[in-house]
């Protein structure tokens, strides 16, 4: 099988400080991409910074460099492309490489600025065959791995309960909230019941986040789920916590230190801190 030939769209700025103006992600990408040598090469790069575009395509071989993104995909015969730019640009850059004859598009996180955006960019690549995937790579970490095993053994029994705490929802958050709809087997919600709390500004990747925000929901197997953001994340102490009827695991403790992974079944006087 020949090697997929790949291409990113949005380079950023590696020498820049990473936060909340920028993370050059699409570098995060091709760091993965050179672990699959023998299935993908990176041969094309666009940002509207050409500066950007060079450095990455210096640093993961990329033979042809762009400003323009629809001009990439036109010209550089591509199976696939990283979409690592702002959210509010995903819907109009997925949609193009869908229509562009692309076979997948792995795309950053969140999904899109409105839940519009997001059917569409579905509808669009179910409708030309594409394979659409976005970058919620957190679930294949150690810790999470460890603690899916843990409940499909039946070391906390039956699972009642996923819990998440964070800095928000919006952004960092979809990471977890996805990490819990794993530890479900995928089962969709039934219902949701949220509020978010936008008294200060808040700007992450140019999109408005919460300053603080708080949810319950129901999945439609009876399984509860609960998050708290901003000030109130105190409320869960974890980054996710796994309640079962004999048990709990926690992941990303926080507190005096910190903690990976950590379990405590019933009858067990203290936690079990656990080798991740």
């Amino acid at each position: 099988m020949s090697k997929l030939r790949v291409g990113a769209i949005g380079c950023g700025d590696h020498d820049k400080d990473r936060g909340p103006d920028g993370f050059a992600m699409a570098w995060r990408h091709g760091e993965g991409y050179e672990k699959l040598t023998d299935q993908v090469e990176i041969v094309a790069c666009a940002d509207i910074v050409d500066k950007n575009a060079r450095a990455f395509a210096d640093r993961f071989g990329a033979t042809a460099v762009y400003e323009d993104y629809k001009t990439m995909l036109s010209d550089a015969d591509l199976d696939m492309v990283s979409v690592c730019t702002w959210m509010h640009l995903h819907a109009e850059m997925v949609i193009s490489a869908a229509e562009a004859g692309l076979k997948a598009i792995h795309c950053e996180k969140p999904m899109a600025a409105t839940w519009g955006d997001a059917k569409r960019m579905a509808a669009v690549c179910e409708e030309y065959g594409v394979q659409l995937t976005f970058n919620h790579q957190r679930r294949f970490g150690a810790p999470v791995v460890i603690a899916k095993q843990l409940l499909e053994k039946g070391e906390i029994g039956e699972l009642q309960m996923l819990q998440y705490s964070g800095g928000n929802m919006y952004d960092t958050g979809t990471h977890f909230i996805d990490m819990l709809s794993f530890f479900n087997g995928e089962v969709p919600a039934k219902w949701v019941i949220a509020q978010i709390d936008y008294r200060e500004p808040n700007l992450i990747f140019g999109a408005d986040h919460e300053g603080q925000a708080w949810a319950s929901w129901e999945y439609e197997n009876g399984v509860m789920g609960m998050a708290a953001c901003g000030p109130g994340a105190s409320i869960v102490g974890a980054t996710n916590r796994i309640v079962g009827t004999k048990g709990v695991i926690e992941i990303g403790v926080t507190g005096e230190r910190s903690i990976p992974l950590r379990i405590k079944r019933d009858g067990d006087p203290d936690w079990e801190d656990l080798d991740t």
